[in-house]
């Protein structure tokens, strides 16, 4: 068994599990039991509840193959790093102060006669829905709520968060003691570096929009331009700088748009 001040490594019978200290005598089984179905969770397969121990409930989220390979291969992965890797970008985003969700576990078991299925835990934050969800239906908090927005994704830029697929529904919202919070979650395949270039964040917030365009017809809500704008203000940007970025993503956004046969609609 090793590990550091926070998560253990512990090597067990066909697997094993990257678990934070307090978790270490969880059984195996209830780490792997299938839980509770969150209402709400988007995702591919959505995600489940499963209470680890009194007052720790986690949310477990199974790694699924998309596309053409999840016919074939689906919960079937060949590198066992992935949860681990998107354990510690969790870990490290939290300890500089960007709200995510607390990791609570990265487990692997092998999958005879070749691979592995890949979990990751993280702790259930109770109330919390997907941002689009929680503006609908919550109208009265839009505003706040997409400020707060901005903010958390303003900071884990600030962080040196690199995410290949950042949209929307990687923030969920809750209302607590009247104010607003908004949390990140589902940073698979992500990386903390340096100083992001402009053309990095570009190229999130483009897949962001992107996102928002390809998906409208299924999310709760869709922002306005007005939320837009205030999203990108709520980034820490100068008027200056939100021009600039607004005028570098459009033609970007609207040539991908336009590859998939999607343009901007009028609101």
């Amino acid at each position: 068994m090793t590990g550091d001040l926070e998560f253990v490594t512990e090597t067990r019978a066909g697997g094993s599990a990257l678990l934070r200290r307090d978790l270490v005598e969880v059984d195996a089984a209830l780490l792997w039991s299938p839980g509770e179905p969150l209402s709400g969770a988007r995702g591919r397969g959505g995600a489940a509840v499963v209470e680890l121990r009194p007052g720790v409930r986690g949310v477990v989220r199974d790694y699924r193959r998309g596309g053409g390979a999840a016919r074939l291969l689906s919960l079937r992965y060949f590198d066992p790093r992935r949860p681990a890797r998107e354990l510690r970008v969790l870990s490290a985003l939290q300890k500089l102060g960007v709200p995510v969700v607390a990791p609570l576990a990265a487990l692997v078991k092998r999958l005879p006669p070749l691979g592995f299925r890949l979990r990751l835990i993280t702790e259930l934050i109770e109330g919390a829905e997907p941002l689009p969800a929680f503006v609908a239906r919550n109208p009265e908090l839009r505003h706040s709520a997409v400020r707060e927005a901005g903010r958390v994704v303003g900071m884990a830029f600030g962080a040196g968060l690199r995410h290949p697929d950042l949209h929307p529904d990687n923030l969920i919202a809750r209302c607590r003691d009247g104010q607003v919070e908004v949390v990140l979650l589902d940073l698979d395949r992500a990386t903390l570096g340096g100083p992001l270039e402009s053309a990095t964040r570009d190229r999130m917030l483009v897949r962001m929009a992107r996102y928002l365009h390809r998906h409208a017809a299924t999310l709760a809500c869709t922002p306005t331009w007005t939320d837009r704008l205030r999203f990108l203000g709520a980034m820490g940007w100068s008027r200056a700088e939100r021009r600039a970025v607004w005028s570098r993503v459009t033609p970007l956004l609207l040539r991908q748009l336009a590859r998939r046969g999607l343009q901007i609609g009028s609101r």
